[in-house]
């Protein structure tokens, strides 16, 4: 029996959380700010139901196997204390988050040995507590290292096909996570004008997208990535054809009045760049107004 704790049963963790839970040999809790009885998600494949035990505090958590971080970027800190009550010498914890961050951000409370940073794109949106739509199969990437192979295998079973979850190990996660975020950073424009992905048919928004990707292919190469140009149109092509109506995450909060996540999608690129002396003006503009418009809309 494989023990595996989730800390932040949103739209990916509780959607990870119910694909886990029927396993026989998976057993599977929920670290949440509030209780719920039933976790039940609505997938392409079927609808999954299921009543995992839920810890609202730390003091009623266990040991566990594995810990899978699912939170937001900017709630890092605040997984510390569960992260303290969770994880014994040999416990391994998989971060699936936004950015470039993943071991930067947990490495002050895990040995990074002992992560697994995971890029995901899980197409989902929570309707309530336990409440779940998942869109379409869910993709994630990591590590090509016997630490990644063993978090991979927790996903294997006859239940799991690779038709519902796709796991791809690369030998080059670091140009993976910063292509990721050439896709991620020009949705601030999205946020900025409040209006969905295919406002980049606007020729000023399509143009303002492409330099924000050039800041990020910058700053990535910087950082050791191996980006092609070509992903500049590409990305701006795809926004151009979104569906009517559909919003990134960075969007969605802001409708909703959450914190955003712009630190990890251009707030980033502004910090790195300026270790590597790469000017970012767009990306350090939008973080920078994301920023005051949060401030002032929660």
């Amino acid at each position: 029996m494989t023990t595996i704790a989730i800390i932040g049963p949103g739209a990916i963790g509780g959607t990870l959380a119910a694909w886990l839970t029927i396993q026989s040999d998976n057993e599977v809790f929920i670290c949440a700010r509030s209780s719920f009885e039933t976790l039940s998600v609505d997938t392409p494949f079927g609808r999954l139901e299921s009543t995992p035990t839920v810890f609202t505090n730390t003091a009623q958590a266990t040991q566990v196997d594995w810990v899978i971080v699912t939170t937001k970027a900017y709630q890092v800190a605040s997984v510390a204390p569960w992260l303290a009550q969770l994880c014994h010498a040999d416990t391994k914890v998989a971060i699936a988050q936004n950015g470039v961050e993943h071991i930067a951000n947990l490495a002050p409370f895990i040995p990074a040995e002992r992560i697994v940073p995971v890029i995901i794109d899980c197409p989902a949106e929570r309707i309530a507590p336990g409440e779940i739509v998942q869109k379409a199969n869910i993709l994630m990437t990591v590590p090509d290292n016997k630490l990644s192979q063993q978090f991979s295998s927790l996903f294997l079973s006859d239940k799991l096909s690779t038709d519902n979850i796709i796991i791809t190990l690369t030998d080059d996660w670091t140009s993976a996570a910063w292509k990721k975020l050439c896709i991620n950073s020009p949705g601030a424009i999205s946020a900025l004008v409040n209006q969905p992905g295919n406002i980049a048919c606007n020729p000023k928004a399509a143009d303002l997208m492409r330099n924000l990707i050039r800041e990020t292919i910058a700053v990535g190469r910087a950082e050791g990535a191996t980006i092609e140009d070509a992903i500049i149109e590409q990305v701006v092509a795809s926004q151009i054809t979104a569906p009517d109506g559909s919003m990134n995450s960075l969007h969605a909060d802001l409708v909703a009045k959450l914190p955003m996540e712009w630190d990890a999608r251009n707030g980033v690129i502004a910090r790195l760049g300026k270790k590597h002396g790469i000017l970012t003006p767009y990306n350090e503009m939008a973080a920078h107004i994301l920023s005051l418009i949060e401030t002032h809309s929660i």
